[in-house]
């Protein structure tokens, strides 16, 4: 009987013993959170970077016809220049 009444005894946790693993706790709980929230913001911006990529690639094919275009027009121009 004796051996039951220690047991719980034994196991009192105290507040001041708890205290700095749950501020431990919540400074790693926090610190994840930022980080996590940082990445999402770096995941974001590294996805609008590859979308301007891409954009800029289909202007640049776009002003790369038209100044094939234009090539074309201005060496038909200057061919028949005199006939106009």
């Amino acid at each position: 009987m004796q051996n039951r009444s220690r047991l719980p005894m034994s196991f009192k946790i105290e507040l001041k013993t708890v205290l700095p693993y749950l501020v431990l706790f919540g400074t790693l709980a926090m610190t994840w959170g930022m980080w996590s929230e940082r990445l999402n913001a770096v995941e974001k911006k590294a996805d609008s970077v590859a979308e301007m990529q891409q954009d800029l690639a289909v202007i640049k094919s776009q002003l790369k016809s038209m100044d094939e275009k234009m090539g074309w027009m201005e060496g038909f121009l200057i061919k028949n220049y005199k006939e106009y």
